[in-house]
């Protein structure tokens, strides 16, 4: 009897964990839309998290597409590295077109439309996105820095032109530039590789323009360049939040932490925002 008794309080406590978490989050959740509606300009910064719920895996980072070992890790990061696409190309294409069915096959999730809904409604919005797949975009966003570039960008290394394409479908193995003969590549950093220098400048004009609150959205892994606009504005004293699955390098400074679905937590976020911006005078 005493153990039933334990077992009974046991359960009770945990209920009680539970009810209060989910009532720090709603209040959590609160703040944040009523931030929005005060606010003149955001920069949501996005990872994998919330690719993967448009359930499409990441070929840069943890799960990383067709990740099931550390040996599948090992291939698939060989396979799209600058070494093997200029001595095996056939290998590293094989491997992108892998990615191009995933990609064409994925849609934008609630996620990619909340962000797109805030960047309507926001005088300024911008995404800074490590996500090469531009479900952003397909979703209606206009303002993405791709810090990564993008798969569907195809250019030649030799004559440096550029051409965008919807989908690999069609494509020669591999494909091959018109002007020059030399195989094309996708426009996008591989492993071994340097961050495309463009989105760098991009990002530091609009951080000179400033922000009044920044979001990190369903990062895995925060590198530095991914890092700096957060801190960035905790030195000024603006408003931070991370919406992730799981804990990051930054969790500990934001001023707002909410761990689960991005596109869950973004999803209720517009509906205190929303709410709330329909009751301002017009």
């Amino acid at each position: 009897m005493a153990r039933a008794r334990s077992s009974s309080r046991a359960g009770q406590e945990r209920d009680k964990g539970v009810e209060r978490d989910e009532q720090r989050e709603r209040e959590r959740i609160d703040a944040i839309g009523t931030l929005l509606t005060q606010v003149r300009s955001a920069l949501f910064i996005t990872g994998p998290g919330l690719s993967i719920e448009s359930g499409l895996p990441h070929y840069r980072g943890i799960p990383g597409l067709l990740r099931r070992t550390a040996q599948d890790a090992r291939m698939i990061e060989s396979a799209l590295s600058v070494d093997t696409l200029h001595k095996k190309p056939k290998l590293t294409w094989r491997t992108l077109l892998e990615i191009d069915r995933r990609v064409c096959d994925a849609q934008p999730s609630r996620g990619h439309e909340v962000l797109v809904g805030l960047e309507r409604r926001l005088q300024r919005a911008t995404i800074m996105t490590v996500n090469v797949d531009r479900l952003h975009q397909r979703a209606g966003s206009r303002s993405v820095i791709e810090m990564h570039g993008a798969l569907h960008d195809l250019r030649c290394a030799r004559c440096e032109i550029s051409t965008r394409h919807d989908r690999y479908a069609g494509l020669p193995l591999p494909p091959l530039c018109a002007a020059c003969g030399s195989v094309l590549r996708p426009d996008m950093a591989l492993f071994g590789e340097p961050l495309p220098p463009d989105a760098f400048t991009r990002l530091q004009a609009e951080l000179e323009i400033g922000f009044d609150i920044v979001f990190a959205i369903g990062l895995v892994a925060v590198f530095p360049y991914l890092a700096r606009p957060v801190l960035l504005a905790k030195q000024e004293g603006l408003p931070t939040v991370e919406i992730a699955h799981t804990a990051t390098e930054i969790s500990e400074i934001v001023d707002f932490g909410l761990r689960g679905s991005p596109g869950r937590i973004l999803d209720q976020i517009w509906a205190v925002f929303a709410q709330l911006s329909a009751r301002q005078p017009g």
